[in-house]
């Protein structure tokens, strides 16, 4: 009863509960309530948000961070200097309407429609839970991540003219909407399993209009986005793996607000906006103005690229909606090692006042992913990772997390990618999973693009 209680608090929330998860339940982004705090949802659980490419092709939260070549996620740059770019691959549903009258009239109006369904499996020596690993969290058992939906009327920064776009993306249903649905936004679905959220539901992850001004070269949106920090994504095919890293999962998913850049010189981007807060869309008690920045550089004949990015706000819980308002500074670097192999160095650190039975807390780490192209339709990636959650804020469990996980990414035919991974996980403090401060986790998740 009392687990219950808290899960439900914490999924109101917007965030994580701040403390036991029930076996086969996910949280979101943290957010305490006094007791160890587990991970988030919607106002439960956050992750921050990544990619398996380099910075500067990776897809970035809103779609900032440009669609990956290809659909092998920990693929780097294959080849020095720029490249021309190549139209986006057309799979099932764009190639049945091609030619149609209605695939016709979206490609007049230069409208695309795609999307992918995420499956797996995932053995683990818990029983019950893997939490606070997500988005597997559900231990030894098969899950639909996501059907994953985007619409879109793409910007063409090359026509020096001002242009106006739109773009929505669907979580429809999976397992993920669980870590992702921000407060305001069908909380219901995340308390109508006896008190728990409810195993497949729906998130409209994305959706904001957006317009490109000439001159400056500014690309506005405007609506719910992607965050603009950290590099793995919510969005599974573009991602290296289907268990996410503690840097990604307890940090921000998705603003509401405004979001800008503007490119200064050829090397150089500097974003700017305003939003309601982290993971709240527009629901007045835990909204709360939010600064978002970035500044970026990314030659484009360089084999070096790095962002720093925050998000600031006056960062505080507010008990009467158990919600957490935080700040967070976030610095990713990309580098290329040859012409298969590169590096991704993800860090940052976050911090709150007023957290339940603890007051100013914080939680920091650094990810590191190595990803190696052997070939065009095999590539591998490693990723370590160290983690510390100084008080339990965020993940329900106090002490210093060690993670390392390997994954090969296998395009046995277009649209299909095969995913095998392994992964371990370590607290040095407490007995995170069932009693043990080990766990070892395990599995296949497939891609298929549609």
């Amino acid at each position: 009863m009392f687990t219950s209680l808290l899960l439900t608090t914490a999924v109101a929330a917007g965030q994580p509960p701040a403390g036991y998860y029930p076996p086969g339940t996910l949280p979101t982004r943290a957010t305490p309530v006094q007791i160890p705090i587990a991970p988030r949802v919607g106002s439960v659980i956050q992750p921050g948000q990544p990619g398996t490419l380099p910075m500067s092709v990776q897809p970035a939260p809103g779609g900032e961070k440009a669609a990956p070549a290809g659909d092998a996620p920990g693929a780097g740059p294959t080849e020095e200097g720029p490249k021309e770019e190549e139209a986006p691959e057309k799979y099932l549903l764009e190639r049945t309407i091609e030619g149609t009258r209605f695939g016709e009239l979206l490609n007049n109006r230069g409208i695309r429609i795609y999307g992918w369904s995420n499956f797996g499996y995932n053995a683990s020596t818990a029983s019950g839970s893997n939490a606070p690993v997500f988005m597997n969290d559900r231990a030894n058992e098969f899950q639909l991540y996501q059907n994953y939906l985007v619409a879109e009327k793409t910007l063409d920064t090359e026509k020096d003219c001002f242009q106006w776009g739109w773009r929505m993306d669907w979580i429809l249903p999976g397992t993920d909407y669980r870590t992702t649905l921000p407060r305001g936004i069908w909380n219901g679905q995340l308390t109508r399993n006896n008190g728990g959220p409810e195993l497949y539901g729906i998130d409209p992850f994305q959706f904001y209009t957006q317009a490109y001004l000439p001159g400056t070269g500014t690309t506005v949106k405007l609506g719910r986005f992607a965050t603009h920090v950290g590099y793995e994504l919510v969005q599974s095919a573009d991602t290296p793996f289907v268990s996410r890293s503690y840097m990604f999962q307890y940090n921000p998913f998705t603003h509401t607000g405004v979001w800008a850049t503007t490119p200064v010189g050829d090397d150089w981007t500097v974003g700017y906006g305003a939003a309601t807060g982290s993971d709240t869309f527009i629901d007045a008690p835990t909204n709360r103005l939010t600064f978002l920045g970035q500044l970026k550089w990314a030659p484009t004949d360089g084999d070096t690229s790095a962002a720093v990015n925050v998000v600031v706000t006056n960062p505080t819980f507010v008990p009467a909606e158990a919600f957490a308002h935080y700040n967070f500074y976030n610095l990713v670097v990309t580098q290329k090692l040859g012409e298969k192999l590169s590096y991704v160095l993800d860090a940052g650190y976050s911090h709150i006042n007023n957290a339940p039975g603890v007051g100013y807390t914080d939680w920091y780490g650094a990810a590191q992913y190595l990803n190696y192209a052997h070939c065009d339709n095999v590539t591998s990636t490693l990723r370590v990772e160290l983690f510390n959650d100084t008080d339990g804020f965020r993940t329900g469990f106090r002490g210093l997390y060690t993670a390392a996980t390997y994954g090969l990414a296998v395009k046995p035919c277009p649209g299909v990618m095969v995913r095998p991974f392994a992964r371990y996980d370590n607290n040095n403090r407490t007995n995170v999973w069932e009693g043990n401060q080990n766990l070892f986790t395990g599995g296949m998740d497939v891609v298929l693009r549609w």
